[in-house]
């Protein structure tokens, strides 16, 4: 797939497939979508204007300015605190707009009522939510039901709606300012972008083809990006703002990423932490703070729904033909009924990350149950198997990943106990399970996938990255080599050789940025650089990372944007800028 614009607003997010709105759910991220011409062109509904693209870019994150051939422009934001989208048009020449919304995942098409010249209402005929467009010209022709002709500048405002008690026309108790919501929108943006830690060490990086400026523009965009994934509401970020864009053009390896995952979120944590963003980091492990069970395994599924209930069961969507005609298009995710036992050894790392960036002893303290129970259950539960990392679907197993990460749990409990003067009584737990790590997890020389296996899959690259072993210790070094030699593809990493699936095609992002950041640890910079490159050039300057990478052409597959891999490019760029920076000090 090649990139598209993305626009959030902390509740939904929109697809931009040059001028045409090609997806977007309403009112929040795994809500039915309206518009879903991405998984099926005839069915899915969209919200297009005419005109060829010459460029798109960011004004700033999350409000896209497209310029047409003829020189008009389109601004598209979703705005601040509202279920609503605005397209600000700036037309030198006559433009067409079409409006073709369908609710239900393309099930239902929108029945139309003209309210006046200007206001139109598409209802869902199944039930009482409606949007309400206003387009808001001095000059506007009605072309047909769903089409009007719009002249120089002006702005088309649409707004999602439960019932009838809502909405906004005849209903003008108050001023009613598309303009001025349209701007505060983008200060928002700006100032929300401006209190980040000062970022001109990445416009200091080096990479062949960039500028120290496109560099930040990268940085910057996806930090604002993954902030604008947070469901403002409760603190949860979903892992992509999208469902069933797959893995492998044409099959079946179709998911819906639009839900919390524990191990993605902290890593979207310590991300924003990196980049300056400790408050809204802590929102986030607040939010899986408050899912921490008592009663069985802290994280008792991997995944929850953005406000925190329990995952919705997966389903298939059987009269949506697919992206690319890939079936089936799934809602909901089967995953969320898997043991995985890194999770925990996650959220402590966030924990304990947002404790060294901000010295927040109080934060502990009020979390110290929360600490503990995680701790207590690690220690009795570590010899458990589970599916591992990559939520292999009928495969359990013992594996190491998963095992290093109880480690971690226990290593970041202990820490923080410490740094409110409580004792550690997992360390010798700990111990424990690095010795059994050590005696069962290596195989002539090497780290493997799992016990009992000759394998080595990607996530053998976070032993060193989360301090678990040193990135020169001869057995990891041995297997970073035999992790090269067989994942390796065109500079890019795969994650695993195959699954319950079959064959892996493409590699893995967040794999390949791992392996990035293993290089900077062992002084391979250049290396480093090849790989982030080859992941930048595939946004075509967007900026926008998905799940997958095809090197040949450059292109991404899988859910997209992919916020661990968005959150893994701003840790290998902060971290290649501190190397640097020492290398230039030696």
């Amino acid at each position: 797939m090649k990139p598209l614009p993305c626009i959030n607003n902390e509740f939904t997010g929109a697809l931009i497939k040059g001028t045409d709105i090609v997806w977007l759910a309403f009112p929040r991220y795994d809500s039915p979508s309206v518009f879903s011409s991405i998984l099926d062109p005839q069915r899915g509904g969209h919200f297009f204007i005419s005109g060829e693209v010459a460029n798109q870019e960011y004004l700033v994150p999350n409000v896209l300015l497209t310029t047409l051939k003829d020189g008009s422009e389109i601004t598209d934001l979703l705005l601040h605190g509202e279920h609503g989208l605005v397209r600000k048009i700036a037309a030198k020449n006559p433009l067409k707009i079409s409006i073709f919304p369908v609710f239900n995942y393309g099930k239902s098409p929108a029945t139309i009522e003209r309210l006046s010249d200007n206001v139109f209402k598409f209802s869902n005929p199944e039930s009482s939510e409606f949007l309400e467009v206003h387009l808001l010209f001095d000059k506007l022709d009605q072309i047909s039901e769903n089409s009007w002709t719009v002249y120089g500048e002006g702005y088309i405002y649409m707004g999602y709606f439960k019932d009838d008690r809502f909405g906004i026309y005849g209903k003008r108790q108050l001023k009613f300012d598309v303009a001025r919501g349209f701007e505060r929108t983008i200060a928002y943006w700006r100032n929300t972008m401006k209190r980040g830690r000062s970022k001109g060490k990445i416009a200091e990086i080096e990479i062949e083809g960039y500028t120290g400026d496109q560099l930040l523009d990268a940085y910057q965009t996806s930090v604002g990006i993954l902030l604008g994934l947070l469901y403002n509401p409760t603190g949860a970020i979903v892992a992509a703002p999208t469902t069933s864009l797959p893995e492998v053009e044409g099959g079946s390896r179709n998911w819906d990423y639009r839900f919390a995952w524990v191990r993605d979120s902290s890593i979207v944590a310590e991300a924003l932490i990196s980049a300056g963003f400790s408050a809204e980091a802590r929102r986030i492990i607040e939010f899986f703070s408050r899912m921490v069970s008592f009663t069985s395994k802290p994280f008792i599924y991997p995944l929850y729904s953005i406000d925190g209930s329990v995952p919705p069961k997966e389903e298939e969507i059987p009269w949506l033909s697919g992206y690319e005609n890939s079936k089936p298009v799934r809602i909901g995710n089967a995953a969320a009924g898997q043991l995985q036992l890194d999770l925990e050894g996650f959220f402590l790392d966030a924990f304990y990350k947002y404790y060294e960036a901000t010295g927040d002893e109080n934060y502990i303290r009020s979390h110290v149950d929360v600490i503990e129970y995680i701790a207590d259950w690690v220690s009795e539960n570590w010899k458990l198997e589970d599916v591992g990392i990559w939520e292999e679907r009928g495969v359990q197993g013992h594996y190491i990943h998963s095992k290093v990460m109880m480690w971690v749990a226990l290593d970041r409990a202990g820490k923080l106990m410490n740094a409110i003067g409580k004792e550690n009584p997992w360390k010798e737990t700990r111990h424990e399970i690095k010795e059994w790590i050590l005696q069962n997890g290596v195989n002539n020389g090497i780290f493997v996938k799992k016990v009992g296996s000759n394998e080595v899959d990607a996530a053998l690259l976070t032993l060193p990255i989360y301090g678990f072993i040193d990135v020169q210790d001869k057995t990891f070094l041995n297997t970073l080599r035999e992790i090269e030699n067989q994942l390796l593809y065109k500079g890019q990493l795969k994650r695993y050789k195959r699954d319950f699936l079959g064959e892996t095609k493409y590699p893995f992002v967040l794999a390949s940025l791992w392996l990035a950041r293993v290089y900077i640890r062992l002084g391979r910079i250049q290396e480093a650089k090849n790989i982030i490159k080859g992941i930048l050039d595939a946004t075509q300057g967007i900026y926008l990372v998905g799940e997958h990478i095809d090197p040949d052409r450059k292109e991404f597959t899988g859910n997209y944007p992919q916020a661990f891999a968005q959150a893994n490019l701003i840790l290998a760029l902060d971290e290649l800028a501190e190397a640097e920076k020492k290398e230039d000090k030696s």
